[in-house]
């Protein structure tokens, strides 16, 4: 038997040491998987990033719808609301979406005027301090200015075992343009004060 392979090695030496069939193979198996990783790396950023504007363009769409009315009527923020939650999460997943008007109180400092939310509470009473907001934000005497805030936490769909959630906070701010206030309204004319 090992006389049958010598004169193998001796009939085809050449063609037996310049054969390289499996490096090819073993770089693959070095390379590959980073190279796997890279791609569902990038996909993964990739997707985070698009829900991140997402996020950001819902609540300025909705700072910005809310700017432009006098009045806004409870079932209009509801409706709003519906719209909103489809931009920031289109394939569905929990959205918190929070809209606060803030006012000056007499002692100069920012109050809610008044507020809503997605689940139709009032996440902020009325009257109470309003610290989310920055003290050099310019409000005038008897006028508000209008706060989205708007929270989604976001799943990978391919690492979900490997990444954990990611929260995006976003908020936006905007002051009124057809009045000094937007006022809340449960019917037509039946507003906040």
């Amino acid at each position: 038997m090992l006389g049958a392979f010598k004169k193998f090695l001796k009939a085809n030496g050449q063609a037996f040491t310049a054969c390289r069939s499996g490096i090819a193979a073993i770089e693959f198996a070095l390379v590959g998987p980073v190279l796997l990783v890279l791609l569902f790396g990038v996909i993964e950023g990739s997707d985070a990033l698009s829900r991140s504007r997402q996020v950001s363009l819902a609540v300025n769409t909705l700072a910005d719808l809310v700017s432009q009315e006098n009045e806004l009527l409870i079932s209009d923020a509801e409706d709003l609301f519906d719209g909103i939650e489809q931009i920031a999460a289109p394939n569905g997943g929990v959205v918190s979406i929070k809209l606060v008007s803030v006012i000056k109180d007499s002692r100069g400092n920012n109050v809610v005027h008044w507020s809503r939310d997605n689940a139709g509470n009032i996440p902020y009473i009325p009257g109470t301090p309003y610290t989310k907001l920055s003290t050099s934000t310019l409000i005038d005497e008897g006028a508000s200015v209008i706060i989205g805030e708007v929270d989604y936490k976001y799943t990978s769909k391919l690492s979900r075992l490997v990444m954990p959630s990611i929260k995006f906070h976003r908020t936006a701010t905007r002051w009124p343009r057809r009045s000094v206030r937007v006022q809340l309204c449960r019917l037509k004319g039946i507003c906040t004060s």
